[in-house]
């Protein structure tokens, strides 16, 4: 009987270890998808926000196919959770006219936003953030910029893709974001080439969450 003693004790033992483990594993697993369910980013609640505050043109020239045209836009990128953390990878921006035809180019750099935190951001369209590549500008859109020109008042399209990064201790969602900006009106100081607005009531850019 004694010989039994220590292999009774040795299973046992494991017994116990495989338990307590699997009791352990559930717990975690459970817990996980709690948080989970709980932190995750709602479509109908999406933590960023994008608000148009500003935008500027100087030196619009149709003549010389937009080379020398300069667009600065402030854009409120805001992160809205009080518990996630938010990671905008760089992007490329484009300009457009027409909704559908870009025009001029900005680069934006990497940004972190905590909990509840915003950061204002200056766009910077001109020919030289579009690379070696620049857009191509039909005649016609060139034709119908000249046309708003003349009118004083011409409108324009951000339009973004952003790859956004969501943070809560070890949990963590991705998502490729598409805003949806609206038509911007610019007014234009006759003969400049140069005009600007600030938005009493900032234009807000509609989010959708997509994997």
């Amino acid at each position: 009987m004694a010989n039994g003693e220590p292999k009774s004790y040795s299973s046992n033992l494991q017994l116990a270890l495989t338990i307590l483990g699997t009791v352990t594993g559930m717990t975690i697993l459970i817990v996980g998808i709690t948080m989970a369910s709980t932190y995750a980013p709602k479509p109908h609640q999406q933590p960023l926000i994008l608000k148009i505050h500003s935008i500027s043109v100087s030196g619009l020239n149709v003549s010389c196919f937009l080379t020398s045209t300069r667009w600065n836009i402030s854009v409120l990128f805001a992160n809205r959770h009080s518990v996630l953390e938010m990671s905008i990878h760089s992007f490329e921006s484009s300009l457009y006219y027409n909704y559908s035809n870009p025009i001029s180019c900005a680069f934006v750099e990497a940004m972190h936003l905590g909990p509840k935190k915003q950061r204002l951001v200056e766009m910077q369209f001109n020919s030289a953030q579009c690379g070696d590549e620049q857009p191509y500008v039909d005649d016609w859109v060139l034709e119908g910029i000249k046309e708003d020109e003349e009118k004083g008042e011409i409108r324009f399209v951000v339009g973004m893709k952003l790859r956004v990064s969501y943070r809560t201790g070890i949990l963590g969602w991705d998502y490729d974001l598409k805003p949806d900006c609206p038509e911007l009106h610019v007014e234009l100081l006759p003969g400049t080439g140069n005009g600007g607005v600030t938005f009493d009531h900032p234009k807000i850019c509609f989010v959708q969450l997509r994997n």
